[in-house]
């Protein structure tokens, strides 16, 4: 069983996109991982947080594990801010977080209230739709997507506000 992992070697580098079949049996371990190792308040994880290199995270949105034609997100990628009237500074704020890499311990960072987010469902397109899905996450469930998909690319919490590009 895979541990959740402190050193931030691992921790700091973009993680590599993955053949959806494969995407699924890692999120079958991270989930495995939260389940049994007695990790009750996490929210979220992602696969460099156990040592990988694949871009696949799991996150409990709205108080349950998401379900979705495969049930968890895969490959994720940010597309852009929310779509109301006001400018791109009035969707962000300042969030205290924490994280199962460093416990114990919390920082704030810049996330945004509203993101729009682009996953894989499918290994590949067929005639029943795309291979992609596009949702949109407000609040809470907007910061924790965030959170997982800054690990992927090798931030944290720790160097989120290190440099400006990272917001």
């Amino acid at each position: 069983m895979n541990k959740i992992t402190t050193d931030r070697n691992k921790l700091e580098f973009e993680c590599s996109l993955v053949y959806y079949t494969e995407g699924l049996e890692i999120a079958a371990k991270l989930k495995q991982v939260i389940l049994f190792g007695k990790h009750k308040n996490c929210v979220g994880l992602a696969h460099n947080q156990i040592g990988g290199d694949k871009s696949v995270f799991i996150a409990k949105i709205d108080n349950k594990w998401r379900t979705f034609i495969n049930p968890f997100l895969i490959n994720p990628f940010i597309i852009g801010g929310n779509d109301t009237n006001y400018s791109i500074e009035d969707n962000k704020f300042e969030h205290e977080e924490s994280c199962m890499s460093f416990p114990k311990k919390s920082n704030k960072v810049i996330r945004y209230k509203n993101i729009r987010l682009k996953h894989q469902i499918k290994a590949r397109s067929d005639n029943n739709g795309s291979m992609w899905k596009e949702e949109t996450f407000t609040g809470f469930n907007a910061c924790v997507i965030q959170h997982e998909i800054d690990h992927l690319n090798g931030i944290h919490i720790f160097n989120k506000n290190e440099d400006n590009n990272n917001e």
